[in-house]
């Protein structure tokens, strides 16, 4: 029986033909698949098929099978396959972004610092749509105690990614260090519109509120930072170092009383937490509380305390004397009174 359509016989038979005769998936879609699938030797021979085949020189094949490597605990053998798929000038002929990350990170690993460095800054000008890489580079140069260093490139990338959360974060953390405390509150206050700081994050924060100088400022911040951190459950329910950073935001606001409340819980679970005695002794200051201040300060004399403690210890001293002298003047002149009568 003749076809019905005779025309087309031709043509479906050389179709066919054809997708008989297609190659499968190359070396990289086999190592993608087997590497999402988990089947790790699998994927790694593909990786390895698909470097060979580019002659050493396939940056996302090496990239690919030093992944695999990493995965299966030889970071070392990831290392040679990433520096051996180098071209001959080195870091600076890699156009692929992640590959330098990569590279980087293994030079890290093994401390090789300045090779990690110059991988990263290579990264930054080769992928300027990545916000990993700044990121990364800043982490480096704090590392490597050059954090003044560390807040150019971020800059670069807040002012590329305005809406790019963790490059604020980072930025804030490194204006941190650096002791610029307004400018990183600024960072928290950006990534916090962009979504809720954690109780980390929002620790962090803490620490540059309390750095700054007393004034309306000050105050301000501590309101913000108090906030934050009420978003994570009320004080009742928290404890540890959420709980005293809390106390020292209330203290920092002017709500002596309730950083009392809030100290006193830290410090009878540990009596030895130089941070919380200090913040406490503080706080009975601010309210008034003078025979608690001093108790709590002589008790802050007994603990191991570091240079900067001990500072913050006589200070206190200083201003509960003072305090006190105030009370007894005022005690003094309310006897005289009394005796001289209407």
């Amino acid at each position: 029986m003749k076809s019905a359509f005779p025309i087309l016989a031709p043509v479906a038979a050389l179709f066919l033909g054809c997708a008989a005769s297609l190659p499968g998936p190359g070396p990289m879609r086999r190592a993608d698949v087997a590497e999402a699938q988990g089947r790790l030797i699998e994927a790694a021979t593909s990786w390895q098929e698909a470097l060979e085949a580019s002659g050493g020189r396939s940056t996302r094949a090496a990239r690919g099978l030093a992944r695999v490597l990493s995965a299966q605990g030889d970071a070392d053998g990831a290392l040679r396959i990433l520096v051996s798929a180098l071209p001959p000038a080195g870091v600076e002929d890699v156009l692929d972004a992640q590959f330098l990350e990569d590279l980087a990170a293994h030079y890290s690993r093994i401390g090789a610092k300045d090779q990690a460095l110059s991988a990263l800054e290579v990264a930054v000008v080769r992928g300027p749509d990545r916000p990993s890489a700044p990121i990364l580079l800043a982490e480096l140069l704090v590392e490597m105690g050059q954090s003044e260093r560390a807040i150019e490139p971020l800059l670069r990338s807040v002012e590329m990614r305005p809406g790019h959360r963790p490059t604020h974060m980072a930025l804030a953390g490194v204006l941190g260090r650096r002791g610029n405390w307004l400018p990183a509150l600024e960072e928290y206050q950006v990534a916090a519109s962009l979504a809720p700081l954690g109780v980390a994050e929002s620790l962090r924060a803490t620490r540059s509120v309390l750095a700054l100088s007393q004034g309306e400022q000050r105050v301000r911040w501590a309101l913000r930072v108090t906030a934050w951190l009420e978003v994570h459950g009320p004080p009742a329910s928290q404890r540890g170092a959420q709980l005293r950073a809390l106390g020292e935001l209330y203290l920092a606001s002017g709500k002596a009383l309730e950083a009392c409340t809030l100290l006193e819980r830290v410090a009878g679970t540990d009596p030895g937490d130089v941070p919380t005695i200090l913040a406490l002794t503080r706080a009975y200051l601010q309210s008034d509380q003078c025979q608690r201040a001093l108790a709590t300060a002589t008790h802050a004399g007994s603990l191991e305390l570091t240079e900067p403690d001990r500072a913050v210890l006589e200070e206190l001293q200083a201003e509960i004397e003072e305090a006190a002298e105030r009370i007894e003047a005022a005690a003094r002149e309310g006897s005289g009174d009394d005796k001289r009568g209407p």
